[in-house]
Protein backbone atom coordinates (compact mmCIF):
# COMPACT_ATOMS: atom_id res chain seq x y z
CA UNK A 1 0.00 0.00 0.00
CA UNK A 2 0.97 3.47 -0.57
CA UNK A 3 0.07 5.94 1.71
CA UNK A 4 0.27 9.84 1.73
CA UNK A 5 0.53 12.35 4.12
CA UNK A 6 -3.35 14.75 4.31
CA UNK A 7 -1.37 17.39 3.30
CA UNK A 8 0.17 15.73 0.04
CA UNK A 9 -2.77 14.25 -0.96
CA UNK A 10 -4.93 17.09 -0.90
CA UNK A 11 -2.39 18.83 -3.49
CA UNK A 12 -1.74 15.70 -5.13
CA UNK A 13 -2.37 14.90 -9.20
CA UNK A 14 -4.73 12.24 -9.01
CA UNK A 15 -4.02 10.85 -5.15
CA UNK A 16 0.16 11.37 -5.15
CA UNK A 17 2.73 13.95 -4.63
CA UNK A 18 5.25 15.42 -7.10
CA UNK A 19 8.14 13.51 -4.78
CA UNK A 20 6.71 10.64 -4.92
CA UNK A 21 8.65 9.10 -7.66
CA UNK A 22 11.09 8.21 -4.47
CA UNK A 23 9.15 5.44 -4.20
CA UNK A 24 10.68 3.91 -7.70
CA UNK A 25 13.58 5.77 -8.80
CA UNK A 26 16.84 5.99 -7.24
CA UNK A 27 17.41 9.81 -6.17
CA UNK A 28 21.63 9.64 -5.53
CA UNK A 29 21.17 13.24 -3.74
CA UNK A 30 19.58 11.40 -1.08
CA UNK A 31 20.58 8.50 0.52
CA UNK A 32 18.83 5.54 1.89
CA UNK A 33 19.09 4.69 5.39
CA UNK A 34 18.38 1.57 7.34
CA UNK A 35 17.82 2.83 10.84
CA UNK A 36 17.62 -0.05 13.66
CA UNK A 37 15.53 1.12 16.54
CA UNK A 38 12.25 3.04 16.20
CA UNK A 39 13.18 6.05 18.36
CA UNK A 40 14.95 7.98 15.84
CA UNK A 41 11.72 8.35 13.26
CA UNK A 42 9.00 7.10 15.58
CA UNK A 43 7.24 10.69 15.47
CA UNK A 44 8.03 11.49 12.55
CA UNK A 45 5.36 12.67 9.88
CA UNK A 46 6.54 11.16 6.77
CA UNK A 47 4.98 11.68 4.01
CA UNK A 48 5.26 8.53 1.93
CA UNK A 49 4.99 5.05 3.13
CA UNK A 50 5.26 1.76 1.30
CA UNK A 51 4.46 -1.79 3.38
CA UNK A 52 5.60 -4.96 1.96
CA UNK A 53 3.92 -7.65 4.43
CA UNK A 54 4.91 -10.97 5.35
CA UNK A 55 3.65 -14.22 3.63
CA UNK A 56 -0.23 -14.09 5.17
CA UNK A 57 -0.17 -18.22 5.12
CA UNK A 58 1.84 -17.71 7.96
CA UNK A 59 0.27 -14.83 9.82
CA UNK A 60 -2.48 -15.12 13.05
CA UNK A 61 -5.99 -13.89 12.78
CA UNK A 62 -5.71 -12.67 16.63
CA UNK A 63 -4.61 -8.96 16.02
CA UNK A 64 -6.13 -6.41 18.50
CA UNK A 65 -8.41 -4.72 16.08
CA UNK A 66 -9.87 -8.15 14.41
CA UNK A 67 -13.18 -8.05 17.22
CA UNK A 68 -14.14 -4.95 14.60
CA UNK A 69 -13.54 -6.39 11.95
CA UNK A 70 -14.85 -8.75 9.50
CA UNK A 71 -12.58 -12.03 8.84
CA UNK A 72 -12.28 -10.79 5.09
CA UNK A 73 -9.96 -8.31 6.30
CA UNK A 74 -8.28 -9.65 9.38
CA UNK A 75 -5.79 -11.45 7.25
CA UNK A 76 -4.12 -7.85 6.07
CA UNK A 77 -4.64 -6.27 9.08
CA UNK A 78 -2.85 -8.83 10.95
CA UNK A 79 -0.19 -9.14 8.03
CA UNK A 80 0.23 -5.05 8.71
CA UNK A 81 0.59 -5.69 12.68
CA UNK A 82 3.03 -8.54 12.22
CA UNK A 83 4.95 -6.81 9.87
CA UNK A 84 5.50 -3.51 11.84
CA UNK A 85 5.81 -5.10 14.93
CA UNK A 86 8.85 -7.09 13.67
CA UNK A 87 10.50 -5.52 10.80
CA UNK A 88 10.03 -1.71 11.37
CA UNK A 89 13.41 -1.39 13.07
CA UNK A 90 14.95 -2.35 10.26
CA UNK A 91 12.84 0.46 7.77
CA UNK A 92 14.71 2.06 5.09
CA UNK A 93 14.42 5.88 5.56
CA UNK A 94 14.96 8.33 2.20
CA UNK A 95 13.86 12.01 3.13
CA UNK A 96 10.37 11.91 3.95
CA UNK A 97 9.30 8.40 2.75
CA UNK A 98 9.95 4.97 4.66
CA UNK A 99 9.57 1.60 2.93
CA UNK A 100 9.00 -1.34 5.86
CA UNK A 101 9.62 -4.61 4.74
CA UNK A 102 9.33 -8.11 5.80
CA UNK A 103 12.16 -9.96 4.35
CA UNK A 104 11.46 -13.14 5.07
CA UNK A 105 8.84 -12.72 2.52
CA UNK A 106 10.70 -11.35 -0.16
CA UNK A 107 12.38 -13.18 -3.54
CA UNK A 108 11.47 -15.47 -6.44
CA UNK A 109 9.04 -18.43 -6.26
CA UNK A 110 10.75 -21.97 -5.58
CA UNK A 111 11.35 -23.28 -9.60
CA UNK A 112 10.22 -22.22 -12.68
CA UNK A 113 7.58 -19.55 -12.95
CA UNK A 114 5.48 -21.89 -15.68
CA UNK A 115 4.34 -24.14 -12.98
CA UNK A 116 2.51 -21.00 -10.40
CA UNK A 117 -0.84 -18.99 -11.36
CA UNK A 118 -0.30 -15.76 -9.99
CA UNK A 119 -2.90 -13.42 -9.18
CA UNK A 120 -3.66 -9.70 -8.08
CA UNK A 121 -6.34 -7.93 -6.56
CA UNK A 122 -5.61 -4.11 -6.85
CA UNK A 123 -8.07 -2.10 -4.23
CA UNK A 124 -8.11 1.79 -5.16
CA UNK A 125 -9.26 2.95 -1.62
CA UNK A 126 -9.75 6.38 -2.51
CA UNK A 127 -11.38 8.61 -5.52
CA UNK A 128 -12.32 12.25 -5.75
CA UNK A 129 -15.03 13.02 -7.94
CA UNK A 130 -14.78 13.58 -11.70
CA UNK A 131 -10.89 12.92 -11.10
CA UNK A 132 -9.63 9.76 -12.83
CA UNK A 133 -8.10 6.74 -11.24
CA UNK A 134 -4.41 7.50 -10.98
CA UNK A 135 -2.46 5.61 -13.93
CA UNK A 136 0.74 6.34 -11.63
CA UNK A 137 0.11 4.33 -8.95
CA UNK A 138 -0.66 1.23 -11.19
CA UNK A 139 2.88 1.73 -12.16
CA UNK A 140 3.76 1.63 -8.99
CA UNK A 141 1.92 -1.26 -7.61
CA UNK A 142 3.54 -3.48 -10.58
CA UNK A 143 7.08 -2.18 -9.61
CA UNK A 144 6.45 -3.07 -5.90
CA UNK A 145 4.75 -6.67 -7.09
CA UNK A 146 7.76 -7.00 -9.00
CA UNK A 147 9.92 -6.44 -5.69
CA UNK A 148 7.77 -8.62 -3.85
CA UNK A 149 7.67 -11.37 -5.86
CA UNK A 150 11.37 -11.14 -7.17
CA UNK A 151 10.42 -11.12 -10.59
CA UNK A 152 11.43 -8.70 -13.23
CA UNK A 153 8.49 -7.71 -16.04
CA UNK A 154 6.11 -10.40 -13.83
CA UNK A 155 2.85 -11.38 -16.07
CA UNK A 156 0.26 -11.75 -13.88
CA UNK A 157 -2.68 -14.51 -14.86
CA UNK A 158 -5.45 -13.14 -13.88
CA UNK A 159 -6.09 -8.98 -12.35
CA UNK A 160 -8.76 -7.68 -10.92
CA UNK A 161 -9.68 -3.99 -10.02
CA UNK A 162 -11.99 -3.44 -7.10
CA UNK A 163 -13.20 0.62 -7.14
CA UNK A 164 -13.82 2.66 -4.15
CA UNK A 165 -16.83 1.52 -2.22
CA UNK A 166 -18.22 -0.60 -4.96
CA UNK A 167 -20.17 -3.26 -3.93
CA UNK A 168 -22.85 -5.96 -5.61
CA UNK A 169 -26.17 -4.39 -5.93
CA UNK A 170 -28.06 -7.09 -7.24
CA UNK A 171 -31.53 -5.19 -7.75
CA UNK A 172 -30.27 -3.47 -10.55
CA UNK A 173 -29.72 0.04 -11.31
CA UNK A 174 -32.34 2.47 -11.77
CA UNK A 175 -32.16 4.94 -14.91
CA UNK A 176 -30.59 7.39 -12.75
CA UNK A 177 -27.95 5.40 -11.45
CA UNK A 178 -27.58 3.86 -14.75
CA UNK A 179 -26.35 7.63 -15.84
CA UNK A 180 -24.06 8.58 -12.51
CA UNK A 181 -22.65 4.76 -13.20
CA UNK A 182 -21.97 5.42 -16.73
CA UNK A 183 -20.48 9.03 -16.00
CA UNK A 184 -18.28 7.29 -13.64
CA UNK A 185 -16.60 4.84 -16.11
CA UNK A 186 -15.94 8.00 -18.49
CA UNK A 187 -14.40 9.86 -15.97
CA UNK A 188 -12.47 8.06 -13.58
CA UNK A 189 -12.25 4.85 -14.75
CA UNK A 190 -12.00 4.25 -18.27
CA UNK A 191 -8.16 5.86 -18.35
CA UNK A 192 -6.97 3.03 -15.86
CA UNK A 193 -9.17 0.49 -17.92
CA UNK A 194 -7.02 1.36 -21.06
CA UNK A 195 -3.77 0.96 -19.28
CA UNK A 196 -4.32 -2.49 -17.49
CA UNK A 197 -5.86 -2.98 -22.13
CA UNK A 198 -2.61 -2.14 -22.95
CA UNK A 199 -0.68 -4.30 -20.27
CA UNK A 200 -3.15 -7.12 -21.42
CA UNK A 201 -3.12 -6.90 -25.03
CA UNK A 202 0.79 -7.18 -24.15
CA UNK A 203 0.41 -10.25 -22.37
CA UNK A 204 1.83 -8.77 -18.53
CA UNK A 205 -1.69 -9.29 -18.01
CA UNK A 206 -3.33 -13.29 -18.52
CA UNK A 207 -7.01 -12.25 -17.78
CA UNK A 208 -8.83 -8.61 -16.83
CA UNK A 209 -11.54 -8.27 -14.50
CA UNK A 210 -13.24 -5.62 -12.20
CA UNK A 211 -14.95 -6.47 -8.62
CA UNK A 212 -18.72 -6.03 -7.63
CA UNK A 213 -20.48 -5.43 -10.87
CA UNK A 214 -23.91 -6.39 -11.50
CA UNK A 215 -24.94 -7.00 -15.56
CA UNK A 216 -25.87 -3.69 -16.06
CA UNK A 217 -22.60 -2.42 -15.01
CA UNK A 218 -20.50 -4.82 -16.84
CA UNK A 219 -22.81 -4.02 -20.23
CA UNK A 220 -21.50 -0.49 -19.57
CA UNK A 221 -17.72 -1.22 -18.71
CA UNK A 222 -17.41 -2.87 -21.97
CA UNK A 223 -19.63 -0.83 -24.31
CA UNK A 224 -17.11 2.16 -23.22
CA UNK A 225 -14.44 0.24 -23.30
CA UNK A 226 -14.49 -1.32 -26.72
CA UNK A 227 -15.25 1.80 -28.27
CA UNK A 228 -13.77 2.74 -31.56
CA UNK A 229 -12.25 5.84 -29.84
CA UNK A 230 -10.51 4.06 -26.88
CA UNK A 231 -10.00 0.45 -27.94
CA UNK A 232 -9.74 -1.52 -24.47
CA UNK A 233 -10.79 -4.68 -23.80
CA UNK A 234 -13.97 -6.02 -22.54
CA UNK A 235 -13.96 -7.55 -18.78
CA UNK A 236 -13.28 -10.88 -18.65
CA UNK A 237 -13.69 -12.33 -14.94
CA UNK A 238 -15.91 -10.49 -12.47
CA UNK A 239 -15.56 -11.14 -8.58
CA UNK A 240 -18.53 -11.17 -6.36
CA UNK A 241 -19.00 -11.41 -2.54
CA UNK A 242 -21.52 -13.83 -1.87
CA UNK A 243 -22.47 -12.28 1.64
CA UNK A 244 -23.80 -9.08 -0.50
CA UNK A 245 -25.75 -11.86 -2.56
CA UNK A 246 -26.59 -15.49 -1.19
CA UNK A 247 -27.63 -16.61 -5.01
CA UNK A 248 -26.27 -14.30 -8.07
CA UNK A 249 -29.21 -13.08 -10.11
CA UNK A 250 -29.84 -15.34 -13.25
CA UNK A 251 -29.66 -12.85 -15.66
CA UNK A 252 -25.96 -12.01 -14.51
CA UNK A 253 -25.14 -15.54 -14.94
CA UNK A 254 -26.55 -16.03 -18.39
CA UNK A 255 -25.00 -12.46 -19.57
CA UNK A 256 -21.54 -13.95 -18.11
CA UNK A 257 -22.15 -17.25 -20.17
CA UNK A 258 -23.04 -15.38 -23.41
CA UNK A 259 -20.05 -13.04 -23.05
CA UNK A 260 -17.37 -15.53 -21.83
CA UNK A 261 -17.07 -13.74 -18.55
CA UNK A 262 -15.26 -15.89 -15.80
CA UNK A 263 -17.51 -15.64 -12.43
CA UNK A 264 -15.40 -16.11 -9.19
CA UNK A 265 -16.53 -15.30 -5.33
CA UNK A 266 -14.48 -13.59 -2.91
CA UNK A 267 -14.43 -12.96 0.79
CA UNK A 268 -12.99 -9.37 0.71
CA UNK A 269 -14.76 -6.52 2.69
CA UNK A 270 -15.80 -3.41 0.40
CA UNK A 271 -13.50 -1.19 2.79
CA UNK A 272 -11.02 -3.33 3.11
CA UNK A 273 -8.68 -0.56 4.95
CA UNK A 274 -10.49 2.36 6.34
CA UNK A 275 -8.07 5.39 7.18
CA UNK A 276 -9.13 5.03 10.67
CA UNK A 277 -7.81 1.41 11.10
CA UNK A 278 -4.64 2.49 8.98
CA UNK A 279 -3.90 4.98 11.72
CA UNK A 280 -4.65 2.58 14.63
CA UNK A 281 -2.42 0.14 12.98
CA UNK A 282 0.48 2.81 12.77
CA UNK A 283 -0.07 4.09 16.81
CA UNK A 284 1.78 2.25 18.20
CA UNK A 285 5.12 2.11 16.66
CA UNK A 286 5.18 5.58 14.20
CA UNK A 287 2.40 7.36 15.78
CA UNK A 288 4.05 10.50 14.18
CA UNK A 289 2.69 8.96 10.66
CA UNK A 290 -0.64 8.03 12.16
CA UNK A 291 -2.20 11.35 11.74
CA UNK A 292 -0.59 12.36 8.65
CA UNK A 293 -1.15 9.53 6.11
CA UNK A 294 -3.72 8.18 4.24
CA UNK A 295 -3.22 5.09 2.34
CA UNK A 296 -3.88 4.96 -1.29
CA UNK A 297 -4.40 1.19 -2.18
CA UNK A 298 -3.94 -2.44 -1.24
CA UNK A 299 -2.60 -4.78 -3.80
CA UNK A 300 -3.61 -8.64 -2.85
CA UNK A 301 -1.18 -11.17 -4.22
CA UNK A 302 -1.55 -14.72 -4.62
CA UNK A 303 1.05 -17.47 -6.37
CA UNK A 304 -0.80 -20.97 -6.77
CA UNK A 305 1.36 -24.44 -7.61
CA UNK A 306 -0.82 -25.12 -10.81
CA UNK A 307 -0.95 -28.46 -10.39
CA UNK A 308 -1.95 -29.14 -7.14
CA UNK A 309 -3.71 -26.19 -6.26
CA UNK A 310 -1.73 -25.36 -3.36
CA UNK A 311 -0.77 -21.28 -2.66
CA UNK A 312 2.84 -21.12 -2.50
CA UNK A 313 2.81 -16.98 -1.56
CA UNK A 314 0.55 -14.68 -0.56
CA UNK A 315 0.76 -11.14 0.60
CA UNK A 316 -0.25 -7.15 0.16
CA UNK A 317 1.57 -4.42 -0.35
CA UNK A 318 0.39 -1.21 1.19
Amino acid sequence: MTALSSEAHNGATNGYTNGSAEHNNNNHSQSTTEVSGTSAFANNAFSHLTLYTGNTMRTGTTGQLNTSLKKSNQELVSAVQDTLLYSVDTARVKGSSITITDETSLGPLAGDRSLYEVTVKMFYLSATEGTPLSVELLTIAFADLETAMGIPDIKIDHFILSLPHQSFDENGLDESEVEAFTTEIKTSVLPLWKKLSELRQSGRIGRLGVAEFSKQQLEILKTLATAEDVNAVAPEVNQVNLQDCCVLPRDLINYAKEQGIELLTHGDAVEILPKNTFAALLQPNLPGAAASLTPNFVLKYSAFISSRGLVAKKGCVI
